[in-house]
């Protein structure tokens, strides 16, 4: 991995390229990745209900100077607050343990309360999740993903949502 770090800091100091990233690392990874300083973004998994990343990742990212851009920021539609307990899904979501039994009921409860927080922010609940993203340090970007242009439009409202700090706070309880 460092020796392809090499190589992509060559093609950028030829011009070739603007930044250099990785996706899918896991910690070790990371570092070995990063041994010589070169890395400028790191995609992972990172929301809400996936914060594994805050473990390492995260907090390497920021010691470093490396921009995290989480993907999977409204894991899989489950932080949109459009799913009841009634969901069924045919799709990927069908194995995914967020989706399943009771963790299925607890996530959903949780996106209840988040709810509440959009509507005294008078927005949408994908838009206070992915606020709270890029209120974490070290995020300079998101990907909440979209399969209709509408869907892109609608995603950047998540700029008129501003948190406070107490809010941040309150997410992250109800999430912890």
């Amino acid at each position: 991995l460092d020796e392809v770090a090499g190589t992509l800091k060559e093609l950028k100091d030829e011009g070739k390229i603007r930044a250099i990233g990785a996706s899918n690392l896991d910690f070790e990874q990371l570092q070995t990745f990063n041994r010589d300083g070169y890395l400028d973004v790191l995609q992972s998994e990172y929301s809400l209900l996936k914060r594994q990343a805050e473990q390492d990742l995260l907090p390497y990212c920021v010691e470093h100077g490396i921009s995290f851009i989480p993907y999977f920021p409204l894991a899989s539609g489950l932080l949109t607050g459009k799913f009841t307990k009634d969901a069924t899904f045919d799709d990927i979501r069908a194995k995914d343990p967020l989706f399943q039994g009771d963790a299925f009921l607890q996530n959903l409860e949780k996106v209840d309360k988040l709810k509440t927080i959009a509507q005294s922010k008078h927005a949408e609940t994908a838009h206070v999740a992915l606020a709270w993203l890029l209120a974490q340090d070290g995020i300079d970007a998101i990907i909440p993903g979209a399969k209709r242009a509408e869907q892109v439009l609608q995603n950047l409202k998540t700029n008129d949502v501003q948190l406070t700090k107490e809010e941040i706070n309150e997410i992250d309880q109800i999430f912890s």
